[in-house]
């Protein structure tokens, strides 16, 4: 069963999405995007859970809002909010890539919330050095067709005026390096809408000096329900950032999937989904 429908929180309103039925589990992606590109992923895991997926505010068809309001502190305020409005005790929350960031910090100020984590491919990376190793992995992936296919998208009339369409071709282009088969690129539907690309492009550069001011490493301690990290081991974030995440975490378990990159969830569902839905079958409070 799949139903969505818009609930109303002190200041926004949330797009929220639930599929499936059993216990609930929540699934928060890149804050930026809203919930619709990890469809694939929410549809497996909800053959086994009640998967709860929401536009965060400032994407897809939750509340615009002011670029000042879209904040790591509005992030952390909609979640708590969303599990209270929806009467859930104890959260399951996955979080991909730099979901996975908002749902580290989530989890540190509230453990008696949580009920179990999962944190799918986390990034970007907390030390510089290993940003610095990331960067260079996306350069060297990153090729001077798309260079070029980005500036046409950019200096073009549709991407300017805020056109949807343009701005999802141009996140396209630009997380080509994450995809080592880009044919895969063809299955992502970011679903903009006018609101995702009203802010997208100036997202990250606005969200992550916030996260990183909370200083996030510090914080992994206080993380008490059991953990799961998966890493792929061809995403181009380095595996020593995750290694380190499960090694600062109490009762956290590492998982490597080989052959894989950061949508590992696309590339090979039958590898990526079962260490995610074993754990939660363990776990789900």
């Amino acid at each position: 069963m799949s139903t969505t429908r818009t609930v109303e929180l002190e200041g926004v309103s949330l797009f929220v999405a639930s599929l499936g039925g059993g216990k609930p589990v929540f699934v928060l992606g890149g804050p930026w995007f809203g919930q619709y590109y990890l469809r694939e992923f929410n549809e497996a895991l909800a053959k086994h859970f009640r998967v709860i997926a929401y536009d965060p505010r400032g994407s897809g068809r939750s509340s615009p809002l002011t670029q000042a309001e879209i904040s790591l502190a509005g992030h952390l305020h909609d979640l708590e909010a969303l599990r209270q409005s929806l009467g859930v005790e104890k959260l399951n929350l996955v979080g991909h890539s730099m979901g996975a960031h908002v749902a580290i910090l989530y989890a540190a100020d509230h453990p008696e919330q949580m009920a179990s984590l999962v944190l799918m491919h986390p990034a970007p990376p907390f030390a510089e050095h290993l940003q610095e190793q990331m960067q260079n992995a996306f350069v060297a992936r990153f090729t001077p067709d798309d260079q070029t296919r980005m500036k046409q998208i950019s200096s073009s009339s549709p991407f300017r005026s805020g056109d949807p369409a343009a701005h999802e071709d141009y996140f396209r282009v630009l997380y080509s390096p994450f995809f080592r088969d880009r044919s895969l690129l063809a299955q992502v539907n970011f679903a903009f809408t006018s609101t995702t690309a009203m802010y997208a492009v100036r997202a990250e550069g606005h969200l992550l000096p916030s996260i990183l001011s909370m200083d996030p490493a510090s914080r992994l301690g206080e993380i008490q329900s059991p953990t799961l990290i998966v890493h792929a081991q061809h995403d181009i974030i380095p595996e020593e950032f995750s290694r380190s995440l499960a090694e600062g975490i109490p009762h956290a378990r590492f998982v490597l999937l080989e052959g894989l990159g950061h949508f590992a969830y696309l590339e090979d569902p039958s590898r990526a989904m079962p260490p995610v839905i074993e754990f939660l079958r363990q776990h789900a409070g």
